[in-house]
């Protein structure tokens, strides 16, 4: 069979499983990700959230469109990045001349966690796109557009802008300094963009530094912790064939073509380690895997080299097409197999159950809340709107007749801007509890391979190898919610 068949093949394979998670998805990846839809698909009604560092500039505006469209529309733009990303690194292999170049659609494709991301509305998988793009560009002589490219990052995940500034030595190096200006792109973009909305010139460095400014929330990590789940993020044949490919590029003395991708992968590692290593915590949101499944296309490139190495050490045919038949099937069970469809998750369903409760027996009444999820169900923007109002000690006195919806896991937040506790909340004369939603919810039953997993002392190593694949991939729910009547 010819490459350009096993090619088509490919596609198809990798396209059909993006397709069937997309089709049985009608929630959203387990952190962040709903929020960020809200503020997507209201951004007209609350542009001025997208100047901050949490939002992202470029994120918003890339997704505010296909939000438009609703949750789907969402899902098939990203799905269409993830496509343009991996045939952006087939065409850096093919370039390169790099046989069985058609193997990095799989590869990258069934990545866990950049699968996982990658019909959402979050900023790594842009952000990881632009890296490999830059990369494109300067294997292709550009130096303009690989500067312009990298210097983008900034504008989605601000910390891997250490990309741009790479290019920027390399140009400086050669002499090239029209370049160079080039790699204020990014940052200068978000800063113009953040004093034309807030007239202040002064908005942009505060709000970079949100962050830093934030309650830690996490004890942090060990040194060793990215590094250790590595072959889980970007998948454990993934991981083999990058080590075999970092090897052969070592003896063929060819390590210098491909020197910048392994150096985004491994300064993409030591930087997320250093923002969440215990003792330091520069930032409150640490440990996630996905941070680092940013440099997952660079990776799978280098994988695709590994790969090609082994392939081309097999003679027999029939064996080299038993193991390409072994390979897909294990990338797919290891990978998209072992991340969840991303269905509703019980917040979302409470949500849901409280505004139709509204609707029937409070029409006219405010809703007051700190849950996005609620300001979704009613499909309006979570810094408020027709029904939807922002929980806060003003809100709560200035509306006679209102539901107020108060959730445990928001008391103390961090992210909540004013807090009204629920002794607060029950102290208000004439308040009146009308419902209660307490449970605890399994939302690793939406992964496939969780299916397979029994209790029984018999089944123990079977069941800590699925609860190992399965964790950091989604989440359990505590849910304590009360809904309170003011009239």
């Amino acid at each position: 069979m010819d490459s350009s068949r096993i090619k088509y093949i490919l596609w198809i394979v990798v396209l059909t499983v993006q397709a069937v998670w997309i089709a049985n998805s009608d929630g959203f990846y387990f952190i962040d990700d709903s929020s960020h839809f809200n503020y997507n698909r209201h951004y007209l009604d609350s542009f001025g959230q997208s100047i901050g560092a949490w939002h992202r500039m470029g994120r918003v505006l890339l997704f505010a469109l296909p939000a438009k469209l609703g949750l789907k529309g969402v899902q098939i733009a990203s799905a269409l990045l993830f496509i343009l990303t991996i045939y952006i690194a087939y065409k850096i292999l093919d370039l390169k001349g790099v046989k069985y170049a058609e193997w990095v659609i799989p590869i990258i494709g069934f990545q866990p966690v950049l699968f996982n991301v990658s019909y959402t509305s979050l900023a790594e998988l842009p952000a990881g796109l632009l890296i490999i793009l830059s990369f494109y560009y300067y294997i292709k002589n550009m130096p303009r557009a690989a500067m312009i490219s990298s210097s983008l990052v900034f504008i989605f995940r601000t910390e891997y802008f250490y990309a741009a500034g790479i290019y920027f030595l390399i140009y400086a190096y050669r002499k090239e300094w029209r370049v160079l200006p080039w790699v204020l792109f990014g940052p200068a973009a978000w800063y113009l963009y953040t004093t034309i909305i807030t007239a202040n010139p002064s908005q942009f460095f505060y709000d970079m530094t949100l962050h830093t400014r934030l309650l830690k929330i996490d004890a942090g990590v060990d040194w060793y912790y990215y590094l250790l789940h590595s072959a889980k993020i970007y998948g454990f044949l993934q991981a083999a064939f990058f080590a075999a490919g970092s090897i052969y590029l070592l003896l063929k003395k060819q390590m210098k073509d491909y020197s910048l991708l392994i150096l985004y992968v491994f300064l993409g590692i030591a930087l997320q380690t250093l923002l969440a290593l215990k003792g330091l915590n520069l930032t409150c949101s640490i440990g996630q895997l996905r941070y680092i499944a940013v440099v997952g296309p660079a990776f799978g490139i280098i994988s695709a080299v590994g790969l090609s190495f082994i392939y081309t050490s097999v003679r027999i045919s029939a064996v080299k097409y038993i193991l390409m038949a072994v390979f897909l099937f294990l990338m797919f069970t290891l990978g998209p197999y072992s991340t969840p469809f991303h269905n509703k998750f019980e917040i979302e369903k409470v949500s849901d159950n409280i505004t139709e409760f509204a609707a029937e027996n409070y029409p006219s009444y405010r809703l007051i809340s700190n849950m996005h999820q609620l300001a979704n169900a009613l499909d309006e923007s979570q810094t408020g709107g027709e029904k939807f109002t922002l929980l806060s000690q003003s809100n709560v006195n200035r509306y006679d007749k209102a539901l107020i919806i108060w959730c445990s896991y928001l008391e103390g937040s961090p992210f909540v801007d004013e807090d009204v506790t629920l002794k607060e909340i029950e102290s208000i004369p004439g308040i009146r509890l009308v419902k209660d939603y307490k449970d605890t919810v399994n939302n690793c039953t939406s992964v496939p391979i969780y299916a397979y997993r029994k209790e029984g002392d018999e089944y123990k190593t079977s069941r800590d190898i699925i609860d190992y694949l399965i964790a950091d991939q989604t989440t359990w729910e505590t849910i304590d919610i009360r809904v309170f009547l003011k009239e």
